[in-house]
């Protein structure tokens, strides 16, 4: 059985870009997630069907790839492949052409929750036919075990505000990688461009709450890496993030 590909274009906006005219890591992750949400939506899955099916796809881990970011004014490509499904959660790929070229690539894992529950629940027959998916397209999608800092480099705090919020009723995804990169020094931010990012989330926050960012600095040859943690006001891990950084 084939696997339905959904594709859509993306002009990048002037508040989609850094100060160097190149879309950030965040407007591409909201490519990603607008695509798969697109594609939903067109296979007869809308928020109301969610809604009413009382579910939720949650995002659980992030990996993504960019070779080159595209400027201010430049129109791309982004494509999505439901690619498994195994009982609880399911394998989504991604990939980023700018003028036919391949720039980028991403793979994520979503687990389908029980909105009032708030807990994992069985995927449904009806959800495997909607993707053109069987229970035999069980292909499992490896991703890089993420790790805590050990050392402290850098610190800081936020307040998760009401912005942050979103439509299941708790912080969007990318917000969390928004925080992190306020942890990074701010030359590297103008000088380096993020080739790798890698995400696990742990556990959900809510409007209000104050969460605490520690990042762990690592400098090889070729690039830099940071190690980053989310903690809730607790000391609850929230959230692991890596980052690579190359010129």
């Amino acid at each position: 059985m084939s696997k339905i590909v959904t594709k859509k274009n993306y002009g990048i906006h002037i508040y989609e870009v850094d100060s160097n005219g190149d879309a950030t890591i965040t407007s591409i992750m909201h490519y990603l997630e607008d695509i798969a949400t697109h594609q939903t939506n067109e296979l007869g899955m809308s928020m109301e069907y969610l809604m009413d099916n009382k579910i939720a796809w949650v995002v659980y881990k992030w990996e993504i790839h960019m070779d080159k970011y595209p400027k201010y004014g430049d129109t791309i490509e982004v494509a999505t492949i439901p690619y498994s499904i195994r009982k609880y959660y399911a394998y989504r790929k991604y990939e980023i052409f700018n003028n036919g070229e391949k720039i980028g690539y991403a793979n994520s894992l979503w687990f389908l929750i029980d909105t009032e529950k708030r807990k994992p629940c069985r995927v449904i027959d009806e959800i495997y036919k909607r993707y053109n998916l069987t229970k035999e397209d069980t292909d499992q999608i490896p991703f890089e075990k993420l790790r805590s800092p050990k050392d402290v480099d850098f610190k800081n705090s936020f307040k998760v505000r009401y912005s942050d919020i979103d439509t299941n009723q708790h912080v969007n995804n990318v917000k969390y990688v928004s925080w992190v990169l306020e942890n990074v020094p701010l030359q590297v931010l103008k000088d380096y461009k993020i080739s790798d990012l890698k995400v696990m989330y742990q556990k959900e926050t809510a409007y209000g709450e104050t969460i605490d960012i520690i990042t762990e600095s690592e400098e090889s040859e070729d690039k830099l890496s940071y190690n980053h943690l989310i903690t809730n006001s607790q000391g609850e891990k929230l959230t692991l993030i890596k980052t690579d950084f190359i010129k």
